[in-house]
């Protein structure tokens, strides 16, 4: 089998027209969709990246237990920080507190757009960089039992 018509197949199933179909009326459910594929992508990088290590002869035994053991912290602690940092950001509550503060001045499909667009990009923003960049890397540090960091 040809990968286009692979590809063609999965695009055009019913399970992606209805995931397209919901995504689209629905605020809420495409910011998470789009959180947990960043999520995902995450997980299997970082899971790619111990794989990687414990195979790499290169590197000195102790380091390369160290460095397996952070990145295999470091991807369940972005998991984690950014699945719950997204949730919390695009729930309902946050995002009509913040929407009623940053777009008071609009009104009708004007304000529906501002909404829907400041939930999916606040959801990803928040979640990639506070939880990424900030909160990670002290957790990771703590999982991987680094006394000297964070």
């Amino acid at each position: 089998m040809k990968i286009q018509k692979i590809v063609s197949d999965i695009t055009n199933s019913n399970f992606v027209r209805n995931h397209i179909r919901k995504s689209s009326l629905n605020s809420k459910f495409l910011a998470r969709t789009l959180l947990i594929t960043s999520v995902s992508k995450d997980v299997f990088a970082y899971g790619l990246r111990v794989f990687n290590t414990l195979r790499n002869d290169s590197i000195p035994q102790d380091k390369k237990n160290y460095t397996a053991k952070m990145d295999a912290a470091s991807g369940i602690a972005t998991a984690i920080s950014q699945i719950g940092a997204g949730f919390l950001v695009s729930s309902e509550k946050f995002q009509d507190f913040f929407s009623k503060k940053l777009f008071s001045k609009l009104k009708g499909k004007d304000l529906k757009n501002a909404k829907t667009a400041f939930g999916a990009l606040s959801t990803l923003i928040l979640a990639s960089v506070f939880a990424k960049r900030i909160v990670t890397p002290y957790i990771a540090c703590k999982m991987s039992g680094d006394k000297n960091k964070a």
